[in-house]
């Protein structure tokens, strides 16, 4: 029998919610780390959004790869890492310099997410620099879908026999095939 599953997961980041911006002219965008093996970690970036009190992504991204049961367990102790952040241009010697400052953060179990294979969940942001330039910290909706299903092997078995035996996960060596589409 095959030892190698073929994965997919998808991500959406949906909104922000209880943000109170009081004049900041900066940009906010989402940044999120999905853990790989070999303390890797893949970093995808929403697109940037003015702050304003109700703030919308509905921005959607989608992993593939190829994994064996092995690396699968050894992701199931990870966290997918979310974090609020801000830009303002800024012109420097006839140039324009951006360079990102994080909010606040947050994190969601892998556990949670396999568990379940779609979860719809809301993360709370901490504060992660002191000087917050009157914005306060809010909570961000993030929906999250998971399928394994298991590589066909010689006698043409292919999906998973339950979900306990089906978890996602990402090799090292594998490439990933990374989607973003904007609602």
């Amino acid at each position: 029998m095959s030892n190698s599953y073929h994965t997919k997961f998808e991500i959406k980041v949906i909104k922000l919610a209880n943000f109170i911006d009081q004049g900041s002219d900066e940009k906010l965008f989402i940044r999120y780390y999905i853990p790989a093996l070999g303390n890797r970690r893949i970093q995808v970036d929403t697109r940037e959004i003015q702050s304003k009190n109700s703030v919308m992504w509905n921005e959607c991204a989608s992993f593939e790869s190829q994994a064996n049961l092995d690396q699968i367990k050894q992701l199931e102790l990870g966290h997918i890492t979310f974090e609020l952040r801000s830009r303002r241009n800024r012109q420097f010697f006839g140039g324009i310099m951006t360079k990102s400052r994080l909010l606040g953060g947050g994190e969601i179990s892998w556990k949670d997410v396999m568990e379940s294979n779609e979860v719809e969940k809301w993360v709370n942001f901490s504060a992660k620099s002191g000087k917050l330039d009157g914005m306060k910290l809010a909570n961000l909706l993030v929906k999250m879908k998971i399928q394994v299903t298991r590589d066909v092997d010689s006698n043409g078995m292919r999906k998973c026999g339950s979900k306990k035996e089906c978890n996602w996960n990402e090799s090292e060596i594998d490439m990933f095939h990374v989607e973003t589409l904007v609602d």
